[in-house]
């Protein structure tokens, strides 16, 4: 604890004034907090960024958005960017290395909202390159993203391929995922003689209260081997009746 003093230096006062002018205190001041020196303004006026506003440079400076990061942008293949778009990778980690990696997992260059998508998500080049061992070759980033979204993982996939289902497209995948058909609802299913159900037809069920309880029920009831079309309409027409036979 203690006071201080903040004495602006007036070289620098002077030299930026002559491209901002009449600064305040207040603006030196955050300019000097935030280490908004000459050099790192003439540095990034070197690789386009010419007169940037006070609060773009104090962005750039807090979020660390340098001349060396731009440059490496730029052999990654990504120019012109805004000021807005570099803070934006800096903030999710979207950087040059991470541009590298996912263009080198097959993906080429993709564009900057994408590869901020990637980050936000969660999708690696790891996880890529484990989707396309499983033989999801044609993926486009929203398909990744939309995995990652709802959970649907390499393992899931792996789980349910050793349970039968091969080969399942990505969006069956992800509505598995969404309305919880996991590995052990098909188990208990499979227990219950509902063997090699269809993708759809396990959605439907989970989506209309099939569960293996209420397979458990309607069987105790006296109603045997229906199929799934005759579980799910009973589960919607017949759930109050089972009850009050209950």
């Amino acid at each position: 604890t203690g006071t201080w003093r903040f004495v602006p230096n007036a070289d620098f006062v002077a030299t930026m004034g002559k491209t901002y002018r009449d600064l305040s205190t207040d603006e030196v001041f955050r300019l000097a907090i935030h280490d908004v020196s000459r050099g790192f303004i003439a540095a990034m006026s070197q690789e386009g960024y010419v007169r940037p506003s006070l609060d773009e440079l104090t962005k750039m400076r807090i979020h660390g958005v340098d001349a060396v990061y731009v440059q490496g942008l730029k052999k990654a293949g990504y120019t012109n960017l805004s000021i807005g778009e570099l803070v934006k990778t800096r903030i999710h980690g979207a950087t040059p290395a991470f541009a590298q990696e996912v263009s080198a997992a097959g993906f080429g260059k993709v564009s900057i909202d994408d590869l901020v998508k990637m980050r936000i998500h969660g999708v690696t080049p790891e996880l890529v390159r484990e989707l396309r061992d499983l033989g999801y070759k044609d993926l486009g980033v929203e398909d990744v993203v939309k995995l990652r979204i709802h959970g649907a993982s390499p393992a899931f996939i792996r789980e349910m391929r050793d349970l039968g289902y091969k080969d399942l497209p990505l969006n069956d995948v992800v509505r598995m995922r969404i309305h919880g058909v996991s590995a052990g609802y098909v188990k208990e299913l499979k227990d219950l003689g509902y063997s090699s159900v269809p993708a759809d037809d396990l959605v439907r069920m989970r989506i209309h209260g099939v569960t293996p309880q209420f397979i458990r029920d309607v069987n105790a009831a006296g109603f045997k081997n229906m199929s799934a079309d005759d579980l799910v309409d009973f589960s919607i027409h017949g759930r109050r009746w089972l009850k009050k036979r209950a």
